[in-house]
């Protein structure tokens, strides 16, 4: 293997893939060097490229061990060290630590233990030796070897054979919920966009119907710009929550600005007042909401800092605790806010510092809040949280650890049906070398951080565990690769993370997925998601009882139609309108196929016994009411999954998309709201008896 391979190899690009149609596919010799550049490679001669091949080929077997080392919890535990021949008969110290607190210890010599590796270079042979530790329960440990007067410290990540299972899924119980995009929701007293007091009343409103869980979008940060940069799948940061869902109403410091204790009550009363002006549009207006909620928090924050930080109160310990115990990344993410979004009109850049963390503060105690009021209420999950595939290149994340992240390459999809070129998502990804060799920090603190004040994680894109499609600068996507990352480890800090966070984990697997990535998310437990639109056994839709059981069933969600446009075909006309239709095939023809769907649909609602009566011989090129809608809801209901979601666009019969795949400007993503406020849905009374239904049929 040449050394231009071997960095092919242990930076991951790989050499070929099968496509949409199964079909095998070459990659050039010359996108995988673009990719390859993209990562910060130095081609620029042969003794160069042999270096870079000698650090990554050659090194590792020269020190002890990696900065980490993922074992199972489950079969043979312990961990491998790499030694050279001089070592061989070397007596070995080593103890395992847990919170500064010495577990285990021993010693060894590598010859007495079992080789499960060895590395010819240079006539010199190195060796793998694996030592055996027992009786480790999952968590990560800090693992000490010493040997003549030299010492190496890695983390040793003690992984459990699958992700946390919650007991009711344990009991074979099958329960139901919503799906929602929190920014969408009505209320009669919100700031003109949905926020977690909204989300307080569906919690309570759905509760009481007998849902188990909530499913949100991303409440990751955005980008200051949130006018032009509103995706909450290309966010700034993911470690950290979009303030906009503050409810500035349900903070303490308001209580002095409603009573008129304040002489700034006056000023929180005219942003009330607009407030209410901005409740009644039916897009999310980004910039005036902003502008209105962050002269509220400074509001807010004027009181905080004058009754509790200066009089060093109870909450202003609170507040400091938490900053401590969030630390430096939050830190870090308050300083790039205070430098890219200033807000106080007083421009002091520490202040500015400390306005930002406490925001942070504020939505994670407003969140923490709806989840414990969720599981008060009976709910078995509570909030399932969304974590986003990547972040926008410009944000607080990506370039705040600028060597872990590839800002030349982009994520993205191979060329499929519905985008020839393939697709470019403009979020950098993460470089697997750089990720391996700072010990997983980054992604253990995603996950950790998205594990908080839920009891279920998505996974957005869930195959970048194993891979993700790179797409080279300057160029369209499809003359990029994939990329692999080590699969074993990634997903073994996903189940460890789990475990320790009690956090149930969904991976949503759409599209084309490698089967040996199934069979290693359905060992490990985790859930998976299915889209009744795509759940076909050849040409047919899948019954209900055939259905996977260990996932996540819905009929749609943000990037499909709702029932009510999937039915009258309204989805179709606009990417015909979009052009954005697959390239060969008319609208007319998308149209016959889903006729032939509909006619699919029908005769299942009879099967079952739940068509209804006027829809047994009606013409189904109308549109969709309430019955039919319903209907297809409750048979849906029926699924085998132990997780099934509706949308709230469905009870509602709304059309109009939150969200468009493939468009930027063309169309208004994700500013749509909702056609009712949350309390006139469920005094709906066909939508209160659905409801029901569908909380006995998800118990028989």
């Amino acid at each position: 293997m040449s050394s231009l391979d071997q960095l092919f190899y242990w930076r991951g690009i790989a050499d070929s893939y099968h496509n949409y149609r199964g079909e095998y596919v070459k990659v050039p010799h010359e996108y995988r060097v673009n990719l390859l550049k993209a990562m910060g490679a130095d081609l620029s001669d042969q003794k160069t490229i042999d270096k870079q091949a000698y650090d990554l080929d050659v090194a590792p077997w020269t020190k002890w061990m990696p900065s980490i080392i993922v074992s199972p919890s489950f079969g043979r535990q312990g961990f491998y060290l790499n030694v050279s021949p001089a070592e061989l008969k070397t007596l070995f110290q080593w103890e395992v630590s847990l919170e500064g607190k010495v577990v285990k210890k021993g010693s060894f010599t590598p010859v007495e233990l079992d080789e499960v590796g060895d590395y010819l270079y240079q006539g010199e042979r190195y060796s793998r030796h694996f030592h055996v530790i027992t009786d480790l329960s999952p968590n990560y440990y800090s693992l000490t070897i010493t040997a003549e007067g030299k010492s190496q410290t890695s983390t040793l990540a003690y992984v459990p054979k699958k992700a946390y299972q919650p007991e009711w899924s344990e009991r074979g119980e099958r329960i139901w919920g919503t799906i929602i995009q929190l920014y969408t929701l009505r209320s009669d007293r919100n700031w003109g966009i949905g926020d977690f007091s909204d989300l307080k009343l569906l919690i309570e409103k759905t509760a009481a119907k007998g849902a188990g869980c909530i499913g949100l979008n991303p409440l990751h940060a955005l980008l200051p710009d949130v006018s032009h940069n509103c995706s909450p799948y290309s966010p700034s940061d993911r470690r950290f929550i979009n303030p906009l869902y503050i409810d500035p109403e349900f903070v303490e410091e308001s209580r002095t600005l409603v009573s008129g204790e304040s002489a700034s009550a006056g000023h929180f009363a005219a942003l009330q007042k607009k407030a209410e002006e901005l409740r009644l549009t039916d897009k999310v207006n980004y910039e005036e909401v902003k502008k209105i909620k962050y002269s509220a928090f400074e509001l807010l924050f004027t009181i905080f800092d004058d009754q509790h930080i200066k009089a060093r109160s109870a909450r202003a310990k609170e507040f400091f605790d938490y900053l401590q115990e969030e630390g430096e990344p939050l830190q870090n993410y308050a300083v790039w806010e205070a430098k890219n979004n200033p807000f106080l009109t007083d421009h002091d850049f520490d202040r500015q510092v400390v306005f930002h963390c406490y925001l942070q503060w504020l939505a994670e105690r407003q969140l923490e809040f709806c989840q414990q009021h969720a599981l008060k209420l009976g709910m078995q999950v509570g909030l399932i949280r969304d974590l986003a595939v990547g972040a926008d290149a410009g944000g607080a994340e990506v370039t705040s650890n600028p060597n872990l992240f590839c800002e030349a390459a982009a994520v993205g999809a191979p060329p499929d049906p519905f985008a020839q070129q393939g697709q470019n998502w403009g979020l950098p990804p993460m470089d697997p070398m750089h990720l391996r060799e700072t010990g997983y920090a980054h992604y253990i603190s995603l996950l950790r951080e998205n594990m908080q004040h839920c009891g279920a994680l998505r996974i957005d894109h869930a195959m970048s565990l194993m891979r993700l499609w790179w797409c080279p600068p300057g160029q369209t996507a499809d003359h990029g690769a994939y990329v692999y990352y080590s699969f074993e480890e990634m997903l073994g800090l996903l189940l460890l993370e789990s475990y320790l966070n009690q956090c149930a984990i969904i991976g949503e697997d759409l599209g084309v997925v490698p089967s040996e990535f199934r069979d290693a998310i359905c060992r490990a437990k985790i859930f998976t998601n299915k889209v009744v639109y795509f759940e076909k056994q050849g040409n047919w839709f899948k019954q209900p009882e055939n259905y996977e059981s260990h996932a996540l069933a819905m009929v749609d969600n943000h990037d499909v139609p709702t029932l009510a446009s999937w039915w009258v075909g309204s989805d179709l006309a606009l990417r015909d309108q979009l052009n954005l239709l697959e390239e060969g095939i008319s609208y007319e023809q998308l149209m016959k196929e889903r006729y032939e769907d509909k006619c699919q649909i029908i005769n299942m609602l009879k099967h079952h016994g739940l068509c209804p009566q006027h829809w047994q011989e009606r013409d189904l090129k109308e549109e969709a009411d309430q019955a039919l809608v319903f209907a297809i809801l409750k048979l849906s209901s029926k699924v085998a999954s132990k997780f099934f979601v509706i949308q709230l666009e469905d009870l509602l019969l709304m059309e109009d998309p939150v969200n468009v795949p493939g468009t930027f400007k063309e169309y208004d993503n994700w500013q749509r709201k909702i056609s009712v406020n949350i309390k006139t849905i469920f005094e709906d009374k066909n939508i209160d008896a659905l409801l029901r239904d569908i909380s006995e049929i998800r118990k028989s």
